[in-house]
């Protein structure tokens, strides 16, 4: 079981890290069907890893609970044996997942509704790498509704989030930087900072891209977009959620970038990339 279940943690920890999702997928298959046989309990959560990053890579060809022969039959089914035996570590997981995977889809509703559920569990607060991204999108989640009009608690609540990040940061910058620079951009941009709001996106995008985390680079080019259309710096923001379609694709989180390009009807924003790209060669936040 201990192997296995550093096995497990492996995938999680390369996930987050922002592995290429196709080796990372390929890997958790290859390693699955034995580790069913040998210790259900890892399985579960390699499952409901593997659902999810199938999630953003769009492969539904993909069945990941066929690889338990019939000992998990599928997510509800999951919960619903949690939930009857009391596992709330297991029925945190379910709900983790959850919230990770609206998140990514961009349904922060329904994601900060999971987030509720999953970390009124013990277990979700433990110091584990998933706690670590977590707190990241729940509060890029909170700012957002926040700047939708949905009230000030959410403005809190993003804070939580970013105080949090600038206690972690201490013991890591390589590992916390940009994402608090990433909540600091959402903090500014909630309260009409545009300046610091645009410095600090631009800061954490770099960052971002100097650690080799391609995920979060576009993750941040993606939030500096979406708020760059919400003050009408319209060819910016094409620029910037172009970006943030090319890192997502370098992932390998096509369904993710699919739903970008569609979502921002970013196939008649192409005409924009020569000159936005000549823009930020240019601008020394992004490359210096």
């Amino acid at each position: 079981d201990r192997a296995y279940m550093a096995q497990s943690m492996k995938f999680r920890f390369l996930f987050f890290r922002g592995e290429k999702l196709s080796i990372l997928s390929h890997d958790i298959e290859t390693n699955l069907q034995s580790m069913a046989r040998f210790s259900i309990c890892c399985a579960k959560y390699c499952v409901l890893d593997k659902e999810m990053i199938d999630s953003l890579t769009g492969d539904k060809s993909s069945n990941p609970y066929a690889a338990s022969d019939g000992k998990l039959r599928n997510k509800q089914a999951i919960l619903d044996e949690a939930q009857s035996t009391m596992d709330f570590q297991t029925i945190g997981s379910v709900y983790t997942q959850n919230f990770f995977i609206s998140f990514w889809m961009g349904d922060y509703d329904k994601a900060l509704e999971a987030s509720d559920t999953a970390m009124s569990f013990p277990s979700a607060k433990m110091p584990k790498v998933a706690l670590i991204y977590h707190i990241l999108y729940r509060g890029i989640a909170a700012f957002h509704l926040h700047r939708e009009g949905n009230g000030e608690k959410w403005l809190k609540e993003g804070n939580d989030m970013k105080d949090q990040m600038e206690i972690w940061v201490k013991n890591s910058e390589v590992l916390f930087e940009n994402k608090l620079l990433l909540l600091e951009a959402e903090y500014c941009a909630s309260m009409c900072e545009v300046i610091l709001a645009k410095e600090s996106y631009k800061f954490s995008i770099k960052v971002a891209r100097d650690n080799g985390y391609v995920h979060e680079q576009g993750l941040a080019y993606e939030c500096m977009g979406k708020y760059l259309m919400s003050v009408v710096e319209v060819q910016e923001a094409e620029c910037c959620l172009l970006s943030a379609h090319k890192c997502y694709m370098q992932w390998g989180a096509t369904a993710k970038a699919n739903k970008l390009w569609k979502d921002w009807n970013l196939g008649s924003s192409t005409e924009s990339i020569e000159p936005c790209t000549a823009k930020r060669q240019r601008d020394e936040c992004f490359r210096s």
